[in-house]
Formats: C-alpha cells, sequence, structure tokens
C-alpha cells in the first residue's frame, strides 16, 4: 500500500498531464480558443517526456506507463461502465485502455499537429501496453493502431 502511494506521489505530475491533455481534446477548438489549448497541449506533453531525475527520459516514460495501466486496470471505477453500476469485463476494460491511450497520446495530439512531439509518448505506452495486456495485438488491430496477425 505504502508502495502505490509513493508511486502516486511520483507520478502525480504526469498524471495531471494526462488528464489534461483528455479535457483539453474534449473541448470543442475553435478560432478563439485554438492557440491557447495548443499550447497547453505542448506544456503537458513536455511534462510528460521532460527527463526523469536521473536525466532519461525514455525510462520517466515507461514507468509512469507501466503506473497508469497498473493502476487504470486494478481501479474498480475505471472498469465500470452503465453510471458505474456494471463491470467490465477483463477484455472490455484493455480495450477501454487501448482506446484512452491511442486518444491521448495520437488523437489528440494530431488535432493540434502535434504528432511527432507525442510519439515517444505513444510509443512507450504502446510497449508497455504490449508487455501487460493479454491479447494486446490483436485488441490494437481491431483498433486500427497495428497491422493484423496472421
Amino acid at each position: 500500500m505504502n508502495n502505490n502511494n509513493e508511486l502516486e506521489n511520483k507520478y502525480a505530475e504526469e498524471m495531471k498531464a494526462w488528464l489534461m491533455i483528455q479535457v483539453v481534446g474534449r473541448t470543442s477548438v475553435n478560432f478563439f480558443n485554438s492557440r491557447k489549448l495548443k499550447r497547453e497541449m505542448v506544456e503537458n506533453l513536455d511534462v510528460l517526456t521532460m527527463p526523469g531525475p536521473d536525466g532519461d527520459a525514455g525510462e520517466k516514460l515507461l514507468g509512469f506507463a507501466d503506473f497508469f495501466i497498473d493502476s487504470c486496470l486494478s481501479s474498480k471505477a475505471y472498469s465500470t461502465a452503465v453510471f458505474g453500476i456494471m463491470s467490465m469485463s477483463e477484455a472490455g476494460a484493455a480495450t477501454r485502455l487501448a482506446q484512452d491511450i491511442i486518444e491521448v497520446t495520437y488523437d489528440i495530439p494530431k488535432r493540434f499537429g502535434l504528432e511527432k512531439e507525442s510519439a515517444v509518448l505513444r510509443r512507450a505506452f504502446l510497449t508497455k501496453y504490449k508487455e501487460k495486456i493479454q491479447g494486446a495485438h490483436k485488441i490494437l488491430a481491431e483498433l486500427g493502431v497495428e497491422p493484423v496477425r496472421e
């Protein structure tokens, strides 16, 4: 339990940045707010991709991806549907997680022309997703992220 609190504290800024990207992605973009929203996107992507205390951005990002995926899959709130009344299957939660990863690491940044800036984030999250989720390649293929394997 204490280790989980340490990880929550360690990745608090990254979790906030992840959630802010989701908020920005769900905000209607128009002429008046597009520059402000793009600036927020850049700032949040910077938080996620900046080097950790040891100077290695890749290792920090993989650690956060690991923590995030574990947190989502162990959360009862994350794996419920229909106003929190019904639980999702493990496969349903894995698919929802993949959709969230794709949204935050590709779809939303793409709306702001930030695909290149988010590529390292996407790579780290897909790497950890494939390590942790049984049938990940099939789920990602169904979502159009990976080629279908025969």
